[in-house]
């Protein structure tokens, strides 16, 4: 016959306090106290978190609990990790808050760090720039340019940071609201950057001569005083930049609302950009000399001054568009698109429902020589002359397009072309354009029409081709 043996008191109270231990570590790590095994955790171990980034090494990671630490960081060259306790959790971004009161950038990269120098998980706050002298070309000659640079984040002398995760709030800079990446080659992905200040150029971000990834980021209600209300890119890096996937809204700038390109070539693929203002031109893009890569981006609502509601191509540009939504956009002249001394590619894009006095769609101008092929341009509306398009002083090639329901209030309701255009029209579609005179096409005297392939009309109003 087996014994039951008793337990002795002392370990029913042992096996009490057993629990009660559990019950209170499991309660400390619901409280966001977790132990970070091999971490520098702040304020734990170090009181600021560049006390932090001094005592650490290559590989190290830096943990910051959620607070706000009123400080400035610098990585001096170190491959770290620099993170929130989750940057995944959006309220935890929002209360682990970096704040620089006002005074120079709030982070630093400066020293050559690699793509293993992350930041993120953060809000980053209250950064006005630091002072430098960079070079930039202007007008064919390089310049040294004094100025604040990079508001929240500088990234400068061939430095490759992670920046992922963040907000970036309420920032300002001359150049660089939001980031300033200059010789450098940053990944910038899943950020938010909002309601940042450039009196410049890049209002949330500035890339200058970098080859800069940018991926995945809310970029809105960023200013500018002169260029890129969203972000500017200017010059290049070793390899173009790629720019994808992001959306860019509610941005204002002197020209370029949403972006700014100046003598640059990046990959812009994807992105949403919209409802971006300009005081002047491009309310969503604004080119110069450049020549992107532009692919099924969506340019929508944005608004300019006197030219290209929704993009705006000048002086020496060679884009190639291709696969973009250019619809609803509006200025004084070329509504959806403005050509101007440049000679572009634009392709199989869809350029509809946008409005302007004249050119509704597209506007070519000043020896513009584009070739416009397999593009729909459609309900585009003109207060006077060229719904679809107005051509002037240009030599376009418009191929294989459909021009459908334009409406101009006078001349020209698919195309109207003037002063010494010579257009060369290869099979296209021209339906129920509506205008006062020449309803798919108003040529007007000094201007020419080469059509070398038929193109087809049906129900234009109040005709085809009308030739002054």
């Amino acid at each position: 016959m087996t014994k039951c043996k008793r337990k002795h008191p002392l370990y029913l109270v042992a096996l009490t306090i057993l629990f009660i231990v559990l019950a209170v570590t499991m309660s400390a790590c619901d409280d966001g106290e977790e132990v970070f095994e091999g971490a520098l955790v702040v304020p734990d171990d170090f009181t600021t978190i560049q006390e932090a980034i001094d005592a650490a090494e290559d590989g190290d990671e830096v943990v910051v609990r959620q607070g706000t630490y009123n400080e400035r960081i610098n990585f001096n060259g170190k491959d770290i990790v620099l993170r929130s306790v989750d940057p995944d959790d959006t309220e935890v971004v929002e209360g682990t808050i970096i704040d620089a009161g006002g005074v120079d950038s709030v982070v630093a990269f400066k020293n050559g760090e690699s793509e293993a120098a992350v930041l993120s998980g953060f809000t980053i706050t209250g950064g006005s720039g630091n002072m430098e002298i960079l070079e930039f070309e202007i007008e064919g000659e390089m310049q040294e340019v004094p100025s604040l640079y990079g508001g929240a984040i500088i990234i400068l002398n061939n430095s490759s940071p992670t920046i992922t995760k963040n907000i970036l709030v309420d920032n300002v800079a001359e150049r660089g609201g939001g980031i300033l990446a200059y010789e450098s080659s940053p990944v910038i992905e899943d950020n938010r950057v909002v309601n940042n200040l450039s009196t410049g150029g890049g209002g949330g971000i500035f890339i200058a001569n970098s080859q800069a990834t940018v991926t995945g980021n809310t970029i809105s209600n960023n200013s500018a005083g002169r260029s890129g209300g969203g972000l500017a890119v200017s010059g290049e890096g070793e390899e173009p930049s790629v720019i994808e996937g992001n959306t860019i809204s509610d941005n204002t700038g002197e020209n370029g609302g949403g972006f700014s390109i100046f003598e640059s070539s990046p990959s812009i693929i994807d992105n949403i950009v919209i409802n971006n203002n300009a005081n002047n031109i491009g309310g969503g893009f604004f080119l110069v000399k450049s020549a992107p890569l532009m692919i099924g981006n969506d340019v929508s609502d944005n608004r300019a001054g006197p030219a290209g509601g929704g993009i705006a191509i000048y002086l020496e540009s060679s884009p190639e568009l291709e696969d973009n939504i250019i619809i609803g956009n509006e200025a004084d002249s070329g509504g959806g698109l403005t050509i101007l001394e440049s000679s572009s590619t634009i392709e199989a894009n869809t350029i509809s429902d946008n409005r302007a006095r004249i050119g509704g769609g597209v506007l070519i101008s000043e020896g513009a020589d584009p070739v416009i092929t397999n593009n729909m341009i459609t309900e585009n509306q003109a207060e006077r002359n060229g719904a679809g398009m107005f051509v002037q002083e240009s030599t376009p090639t418009i191929e294989n397009n459909t021009f459908r329901n334009n409406d101009a209030r006078r001349d020209g309701g698919g195309i109207y072309a003037l002063l010494n255009a010579v257009i060369t029209l290869n099979n296209n579609v021209f339906e129920n354009n509506v205008a006062s005179s020449g309803g798919a096409i108003h040529i007007s005297e000094g201007a020419s029409l080469q059509v070398t392939t038929d193109n087809t009309y049906e129900g234009n109003i109040p005709d085809d081709i009308l030739e002054e």
